[in-house]
């Protein structure tokens, strides 16, 4: 017995027509309506892409910016503070980006704010700092490394702390500052000595 396939019948356009359903009103929409919704919907991944690149950014930056929403809220929030497109692209893509995958971290893990990342990108800008010190700066592990030295330097006002005298706080902070030459960004150094402080508790 051979196996064969078998027309069994043809369908044609004419068996596809469509009739109007008397039962179901229609749907009319008004443009109010509808800018209205869509006012409601966040940016979409091509409008911010387009955004992207009327800042002069090329391809290859608009699509690592975009890729991710919490890179590009993060990038977004970073220029709102001031920084310069290019910069913060840069140290966003480089510097920070490396740090993330080496740490296995996401951007809304990591130990920098935008605003941080913003007066980075200026003090380098206009001088006050080198990149090379910046790069220190953001790096938190250097930040951790010193902020552990002068910890365990102080075990005597490490003791008052827990004890009640949290204004020691600026006690460590301030040596911590001393021993990087007043170059740790301050939000990132008192983040980090906060948690060894109470790490230590």
């Amino acid at each position: 017995m051979s196996s064969s396939t078998v027309t069994m019948r043809k369908k044609g356009l004419a068996d596809y027509r469509y009739f109007p359903e008397n039962n179901l009103p229609g749907v009319f929409l008004t443009h109010d309506y509808v800018d209205a919704i869509r006012n409601t919907l966040p940016e979409l991944p091509e409008m911010k892409r387009r955004r992207y690149e009327k800042m002069g950014l090329s391809m290859h930056d608009v699509l690592f910016l975009a890729n991710d929403v919490n890179v590009a809220e993060f990038f977004d929030t970073t220029i709102t503070k001031g920084a310069d497109v290019k910069l913060a692209t840069n140290w966003i893509m480089g510097d920070v980006a490396a740090y993330m995958k080496n740490e296995k971290l996401t951007i809304n893990e990591i130990k920098l704010s935008p605003q941080e990342l913003a007066e980075l990108i200026a003090s380098i800008k206009d001088g006050t700092i080198s990149g090379k010190i910046g790069k220190e700066i953001v790096d938190p592990a250097e930040i951790e490394k010193m902020v552990e030295k002068v910890v365990s330097e102080n075990p005597k006002q490490l003791e008052q702390y827990h004890g009640g005298k949290t204004k020691l706080q600026d006690y460590f902070a301030g040596q911590v500052m001393k021993l990087s030459k007043g170059k740790a960004n301050p939000g990132l150094l008192n983040k980090i000595l906060l948690e060894k402080l109470n790490a230590k508790s």
